[in-house]
């Protein structure tokens, strides 16, 4: 009987928002990657993404279910938080009216615009802004996000969808995330790995489905490929690791440098790191969100 009771207690636990909401806001407790300097450091080869196979096809086929679900259409205005260099918004301008295109990395967005003046795109209005200040004064047809780290933070999730009138696209991660070269630093120079797996995409879908506000999650598994000099793989990959926590030295950088000087080939380091990204669709029905 006990037992029974104590399931049916975590069940409800698990079917009320507010179990979501206080996972949300442990989330906030790691607030590396919301500044702004990281975001401008990796500015310059964030784009090499787009030439790895997997990439291609997340972004295609994310692109396309958004076209199928109606969430695209030549008079809608479309909203896409963190866009980053736009690799979302160039491919989307001819698809729809107006994109708004927002991030707060002036570094980020310069790329942007020199894609935009390049391919003559004229529908989109690129705002430098920081989402956590930014305060529309409309709404849009289509609000989009991925892989930004605004999605741990539910409230700015809540604003999202209000801000939405006819669609909400979310994508993050779905809980792998998997680096060899990461993996090794750790076990040899801090003899430990420090797990950093996020809820991601399923906290995102749970909490709305506790709200009565059922989405569809698509899950893609693959990996992304960089094969880059050893400086810049290495200012990745110290950012990761501070961001875990980890103190570097000069000492300790020099070891690791060397360490993975040795699996360079031509100046050059492949890196691999297996990935499972989740979409989460939501199409607005008229129902307005619980308070």
């Amino acid at each position: 009987m006990r037992s029974s009771k104590a399931k049916t207690f975590s069940l409800k636990r698990l079917l009320n928002p507010s179990f979501w909401e206080k996972l949300s806001f442990s989330e906030k407790k790691d607030d590396f990657y919301q500044k702004q300097d990281f975001w401008n450091l990796i500015a310059e080869d964030y784009d090499e993404l787009e030439e790895t196979p997997f990439y291609q096809f997340l972004q295609t086929d994310i692109l396309e279910e958004m076209e199928r679900r109606g969430a695209l259409n030549s008079s809608y205005t479309f909203l896409d938080v963190g866009c980053g260099t736009g690799n979302y918004t160039i491919k989307i301008a001819d698809k729809v009216s107006l994109v708004y295109a927002l991030d707060y990395s002036p570094s980020m967005l310069n790329i942007l615009r020199k894609k935009l003046e390049e391919k003559r795109i004229q529908n989109v209005l690129v705002l430098e802004e920081d989402w956590r200040k930014y305060k529309p004064d409309r709404s849009f047809d289509t609000v989009f996000v991925s892989m930004t780290p605004i999605l741990r933070d539910l409230k700015e999730v809540k604003r999202l969808y209000k801000l939405a009138d006819k669609f909400l696209i979310l994508v993050s991660w779905a809980g792998l995330r998997k680096n060899f070269f990461l993996e090794e630093i750790e076990k040899k120079f801090f003899k430990k790995i420090k797990e950093n797996n996020k809820p991601g995409i399923f906290l995102l879908f749970n909490y709305f489905y506790t709200l009565g506000i059922p989405g569809d999650v698509k899950f893609y598994e693959g990996f992304l490929e960089r094969k880059t000099s050893l400086e810049r793989i290495w200012k990745r990959f110290k950012l990761r690791l501070e961001a875990k926590g980890y103190k570097i030295g000069p000492r300790k950088e020099r070891e690791i440098l060397k360490f993975l000087e040795s699996f360079t080939k031509d100046g050059k380091l492949e890196v691999k790191t297996k990935v499972r990204i989740g979409a989460l669709f939501i199409k607005k029905g008229g129902r307005e969100w619980k308070e």
